[in-house]
């Protein structure tokens, strides 16, 4: 064999390799696909993507060229897709934009060197075929270039007219606020719906979703920029002070030992010193993007609008001199989440910890521990960190691992429906052993804080209570309004020092822990255990202060908490 013909067989197995390679994130989803659907929707949209952008030159080096970004996350979406399940997103890219780098690529650990040979084989493989293309002069055959335009059209328009029967069919509610379109308007454009998971296609979705919905944001954040609590803490104590809040998911109190329950989810804490279980508190929302933002400001329960007017208690910290941290395995972006995340950006630090968010396993909520022990370790005189963490949201079983699986059998590693009450026991055991993981987390968190020796309180707050097919009630997860929905899990850690600062805060807080309590007191109360002070604050809703007096617990809707009826078997809420 001559050594042309050789280099000749070279570059065409060099080709179908590079086509292969580009191809590789569609083709692992083979398995997974209807024929029809997976070849219309991903194998050939993605060959043709990728025609067409060899076609914009009469030489194909150029092409080459502008295809090597691609070429280049190859393995980045491959690993993706394998660990995780789903391919790239705005929630992904918002991950690596959002956190510092390390932490940002913390999902890469144990692969790193293989993705990065990875990287350098096909950069190899792509210098060898532009080299060959632009000393061998590959061009397009006359003709097939206009063909692959004269397809490219014909797919614009279809796309085009598809997308516009799609939008009169689902038209989209428009909010006042037109920032919010962005983030409530439901269903995603049909290119979206059709193209989420084909590569590359996906990356400029997902590129162009998040530099929406973060322009978005930055538009919100600018209106607040100039709002001002003018909080100080008039007393500073000279030693060092850590404040501590976890927002929880989906944690009722009555599935927590600490509150009686007849199964040991709180082993941990039940042993624990200075804990005090606060027995009878209320979120007025039943949904994460609105109840949360009502913890952690001063938003009534009863504004129904999705962004505030207002910052958070993470701003008020600052301004009384604190340096300020959040950590989330939750999401930086999207519907259930922005609201949440523009009080986020109100920190010093923020980290999103999570690759995949609440619709896969992914990391568990433990990997918060070695972050709050990184920022502890700044030594700052004085700090606020909030955890927002999963908890237990559904799935339940992907939120604990293994060595958690307690109570069973729960299904873990199984495909378990929420709706399906022939799963109630599994489901019922899977729940109790997300309580059990979380109390491992919270005591964790004690332990770390009880080292430093500081002034320091771990306050704990459930975002919305959880049904699971209680009793003969045939309802299960959240948003149902029954009485389950609104009840949920909080507790208070203060350390010895905290204690010695502030004896009577400590004692009030023992006092009211049966005291019927709402999270829409949270922000004045965390506020109060720190010991700092603004004009127009409201010690009468501080549950740590001697002001503090009970209070109507409104709901979402208006109604009173505590005087509503309780109707039918699942105790829905309704006015008296």
């Amino acid at each position: 064999m001559n050594s042309s013909l050789l280099h000749s067989l070279f570059r065409v197995f060099g080709l179908i390799l590079f086509a292969l390679v580009l191809l590789s994130p569609v083709l692992l989803q083979w398995p997974q696909q209807d024929l029809m659907p997976f070849l219309q929707w991903k194998l050939i949209a993605a060959v043709w993507c990728y025609l067409l952008v060899l076609s914009l030159f009469r030489s194909l080096w150029p092409g080459l060229v502008l295809l090597l970004p691609a070429a280049l996350l190859v393995p980045q979406e491959v690993f993706y897709l394998l660990t995780y399940q789903k391919n790239t997103d705005a929630h992904a890219i918002a991950i690596v934009a959002e956190t510092d780098l390390n932490e940002a690529l913390g999902y890469l650990t144990g692969v790193g060197v293989f993705l990065a040979v990875m990287v350098a084989a096909i950069l190899l493989l792509w210098w060898y075929l532009v080299r060959s293309a632009w000393q061998r002069q590959w061009r397009w055959e006359a003709g097939v270039r206009p063909l692959v335009w004269l397809i490219g059209i014909g797919v614009l328009a279809s796309l085009g007219w598809n997308e516009w029967q799609y939008q009169q069919i689902n038209k989209a509610k428009q909010r006042s606020n037109p920032e919010e379109n962005i983030f409530v308007q439901r269903p995603l454009p049909y290119s979206y719906e059709k193209f989420h998971a084909t590569y590359p296609l996906n990356i400029l979705l997902a590129l162009n979703e998040f530099v929406r919905q973060k322009q978005a944001v930055a538009d919100i954040a600018q209106d607040l920029a100039l709002f001002k609590f003018s909080a100080k803490q008039t007393k500073a104590p000279e030693a060092r002070q850590i404040y501590l809040l976890v927002i929880g998911e989906t944690l009722r109190p009555d599935r927590l030992q600490l509150n009686g329950y007849n199964r040991a989810t709180t082993p941990r804490l039940a042993g624990t010193k200075n804990v005090i279980s606060f027995t009878d508190m209320v979120s007025p929302w039943a949904w994460t993007r609105m109840s949360v933002p009502v913890i952690i400001s001063r938003k009534s329960p009863v504004d129904q609008r999705y962004f505030p007017t207002e910052t958070s208690l993470v701003a008020a910290f600052q301004e009384a001199g604190f340096n300020t941290a959040w950590l989330s395995t939750q999401s930086p972006l999207g519907v259930h989440d922005s609201s949440i995340a523009l009080h986020a950006s109100e920190a010093d630090q923020v980290q999103y910890l999570n690759p995949v968010g609440y619709k896969q396993e992914g990391f568990y909520d433990e990997i918060l521990l070695p972050a709050v022990e990184r920022v502890v370790q700044q030594n700052h005189t004085r700090q606020l960190i909030v955890l927002h963490t999963l908890g237990s949201h559904f799935s339940y079983t992907d939120r604990y691992p293994e060595s958690f699986d307690l109570f069973t059998p729960s299904g873990k590693g199984q495909a378990i429906s929420m709706h399906d009450k022939k799963s109630k026991v599994m489901l019922n055991n899977a729940y109790d052993n997300t309580v059990a993981y979380t109390d491992f987390i919270l005591f964790s968190l004690i332990k770390q804080l009880e080292q430093t020796q500081s002034i320091s309180t771990l306050f704990y707050v459930s975002d919305h209570g959880e049904n699971i097919f209680d009793g003969q009630c045939n309802k299960s997860g959240h948003g149902h309004n029954t009485e389950r929905d609104y009840r949920v899990a909080a507790l208070l850690w203060t350390s010895d020092a905290y204690n010695q600062q502030y004896p009577h805060k400590k004692a009030l807080a023992e006092k009211n822990r049966q005291q019927p309590l709402s999270t829409s007191s949270i922000f004045h109360s965390m506020l109060d255990l720190a010991d700092i002070q603004y004009p127009d604050q409201k010690l009468s809703l501080s549950w740590v202060n001697p002001a503090w007096r009970t209070s109507p617990r409104l709901l979402q809707q208006g109604l009173h908490f505590d005087t509503a009826k309780r109707v039918g078997i699942c105790q829905e809420l309704q006015s008296p």
